[in-house]
């Protein structure tokens, strides 16, 4: 199947573990990039992105040498950083605009997506629970702990947040597939 891009193989018994587990997790990529802020995504890029990131953080270190609490400048710079999959850098600029507004959710997603991308699932839960917290339909933070989970082994309860995603939009066909593919696995 076909997911934003991505192609994900029918599960296959005669794969081993290992390779069934590599689907699964390009599985749940295809929903994080389908439920989450695409730019939170580490995905290859063309140079001509990369240039234009690269001229997007030097904006923002410009704008915070005139304040250095430009709190929409740190989340932009941590969430470009964190598409460039530079996560523990970016961890060091939002942790700065949370310090600020600790209830800014791009800053919370972001913070998630580079301790997912760090494999720091349990921390990357706790953000997005954070999120939820404040806006508990926030498809981005509902996809991203969807991931979290499943990258920390927790299977089961990733189905259950990919149901949350489907009661917001009870018809996304490639959400759909994502699960069919995710309980084949399992079970």
């Amino acid at each position: 199947m076909i997911l934003k891009g991505v192609t994900i193989s029918k599960l296959d018994i005669s794969k081993s573990k290992d390779e069934n587990q590599i689907i699964l997790a390009s599985a749940l990529v295809a929903l994080a990039i389908l439920v989450s802020v695409a730019s939170l995504q580490v995905l290859p890029v063309h140079a001509s992105v990369l240039e234009s990131l690269n001229s997007k953080i030097n904006w923002y270190d410009n704008a915070l040498a005139v304040n250095q609490n430009n709190v929409p400048a740190l989340v932009q710079k941590g969430t470009d950083l964190v598409s460039l999959g530079k996560g523990e850098q970016a961890i060091t600029w939002l942790d700065k605009a949370l310090s600020i507004d600790p209830t800014n959710l791009m800053a919370l997603i972001s913070k998630g997506a580079a301790l997912r991308e760090l494999g720091q699932y349990p921390e990357a839960i706790i953000m997005y629970d954070r999120v939820l917290a404040i806006d508990p339909h926030d498809e981005y933070a509902i996809g991203g702990k969807a991931d979290s989970l499943f990258g920390a082994g927790q299977h089961q309860q990733a189905v259950a947040w990919i149901d949350r995603v489907l009661e917001l939009d009870p018809n996304n066909g490639r959400i759909l597939e994502v699960k069919e593919t995710i309980r084949q696995a399992i079970n």
